[in-house]
């Protein structure tokens, strides 16, 4: 039984990274953890000094993962989402470890610019602190 993480922001690569891992399950048998975070320069800064824009930012990211929950639904595979808050490659690879995964799948790049420089690091770094392996979806 497979255990894969796949990493998702809403970009069309994010669906790429998602549909092959739903696809990888399919084949093994498994469990897909669909995973959210909300990326922010300061995350707790936000949270401390503007309440009102962090609920609108953790809440933009709550319908991104219910998005991709509903379109798991369809596929027989077993799925559950995580969100959280903070920085993805450390949170990923945190619930590798927790999860005892056997992979991690995100997209090489975000939805806008600014989160094609995230991702692209966030990729990058994420290679090098699982403890399982990585794919990067193109």
């Amino acid at each position: 039984m497979k255990k894969i993480i796949v990493g998702v922001d809403g970009s069309g690569l994010s669906l790429k990274a998602f549909e092959r891992a739903l696809s990888d399950v399919a084949c093994q048998g498994g469990e897909v953890i669909v995973v959210c975070v909300a990326e922010m320069l300061s995350t707790l800064s936000l949270k401390k000094f503007d309440d009102q824009a962090y609920k609108r930012l953790i809440r933009h990211h709550r319908d991104i993962l219910d998005e991709f929950l509903e379109k798991g639904k369809q596929s027989k595979v077993k799925i559950k989402g995580v969100l959280e808050a903070g920085r993805p490659a450390s949170i990923l690879a945190r619930l590798a470890r927790e999860e005892k995964a056997d992979e991690i799948i995100v997209g090489s790049q975000g939805k806008d610019a600014e989160q094609k420089m995230l991702l692209g690091h966030v990729s990058s770094r994420l290679i090098e602190i699982a403890p399982c392996s990585v794919v990067v979806v193109r």
